[in-house]
């Protein structure tokens, strides 16, 4: 018999090469290695908590060992997550390479930031200047324009004023303390140089690098993963560029009602009350103390009495909070953090008692990331699968 003639095959083809045989994964774990290859062996689901335990174990001793330096990273990736989206709209807008919107990004922010500095910087000295000269007058007329007593105490600015600059005082004339005070700043500053390169590193990588750890999820909870990160995104893009957005809001907006009624020093405190804003609570109260008590002792613009010129100016800082409260922190913060007031109060005092003032200001975004991953945490040990 002869033997089977060969497939035909049109003129000018090869016949298809048989198709390698598939390599499932045996029942030993080793992954149906080919014949010849090193063998992969996976380790058991107890084994992977086990290290994976273990490496967050590790990875905590380090964060808490390092916590010195832990800050300045923490502002680079705030920088980075605020500012990525103008980054990506570089790219998209000039269509050039990352690496080079990341460069034109921050060429356009020193320019900004030396254009303000221009701007702002030479009146900001000369009102401080002034302030230091004529501080004990403000204060001998500020404490005559009080009561001695309140509340059956004694009430005497300048033993508060004192007690504010004790420290500083202290500071330059003891050797050791201006030392370590010397050694502060010159942390502070190479922290600050590290918030900004690790801040440029975020900005060039940071995508590419979150893509790369949603790939390796697998793609059954890769979904759900991506809806987890984008409901905090809702919460983290939303505060912390809406808070960017209501400093500028309050400096500008105190600025002009303080120059329009004459407050001395108008700069000094506009800056003040944008930046008080960040602090919730207690914030606003303290930037709307200087300038009320400032408007009791000096001349103003009107020629009012000094109590009719700290009401106005009561007035003024409890009407912009209003404002603020009412129409610009839904529309550009849009109540996302959703976190009880109460809750909020003990997130506030213990970022502050862990971490300062870097704490604080953080407390409230952390708090509502807490509450979207212990709601996801619920969902996903608590209510039967088919509820929401």
């Amino acid at each position: 018999m002869s033997a089977p003639e060969p497939p035909k095959t049109p003129q000018g083809t090869q016949p298809d090469a048989p198709a390698a045989p598939s390599v499932e994964p045996d029942a030993a774990g080793t992954g149906g290695a080919v014949p010849g290859e090193q063998p992969i062996y996976r380790w058991s689901p107890r084994t992977r908590r086990t290290v994976a335990m273990l490496i967050g174990i590790l990875a905590a001793l380090v964060l808490w060992g390092a916590r010195e330096i832990v800050g300045p990273f923490v502002w680079a990736g705030i920088f980075a997550y605020v500012f990525n989206p103008a980054v990506n709209g570089l790219v998209r807008i000039t269509r050039v390479p990352r690496p080079a919107a990341v460069a034109l990004f921050y060429a356009i922010g020193l320019g900004l930031l030396t254009l303000l500095g221009f701007l702002v910087v030479p009146r900001f000295v000369d009102e401080l200047n002034r302030l230091t000269a004529e501080l004990p007058e403000i204060v001998a007329e500020l404490e005559a324009a009080l009561p001695s007593e309140f509340l059956g105490q004694p009430l005497v600015v300048q033993d508060v004023i004192n007690g504010l600059t004790a420290g500083a005082t202290s500071m330059l004339t003891d050797a050791s303390q201006a030392v370590s005070a010397f050694r502060s700043a010159f942390n502070l500053l190479i922290h600050g140089v590290l918030a900004v390169v690790a801040a440029g590193y975020l900005l060039l990588a940071g995508p590419e690098l979150f893509r790369g750890l949603l790939e390796r999820i697998p793609p059954g909870p890769r979904a759900e993963t991506e809806d987890l990160v984008g409901r905090i995104n809702s919460v983290l893009g939303a505060f912390i560029r809406g808070e960017i957005i209501l400093v500028v809001i309050m400096s500008v907006t105190t600025f002009i009602g303080l120059s329009i009624i004459g407050i001395p020093f108008a700069v000094i405190l506009a800056i003040a009350t944008g930046f008080l804003e960040l602090i919730p609570v207690f914030g606003p109260i303290m930037a709307a103390i200087p300038p009320i008590g400032l408007a009791l002792v000096t001349a103003n613009n009107f020629g009012w009495p000094g109590w009719v010129a700290g009401v106005v100016v009561a007035v003024m800082y409890t009407v912009l909070r209003q404002l603020e409260d009412y129409f610009v922190i839904p529309n550009v913060v849009g109540r996302v953090v959703r976190v009880h007031p109460l809750i909020a109060l003990f997130a506030i005092f213990a970022g502050l008692q862990i971490w300062g003032i870097t704490g604080m200001v953080i407390a409230l975004p952390v708090a509502g990331v807490a509450r979207v991953l212990l709601g996801y945490a619920y969902r996903r040990t608590v209510t039967s699968p088919r509820k929401p």
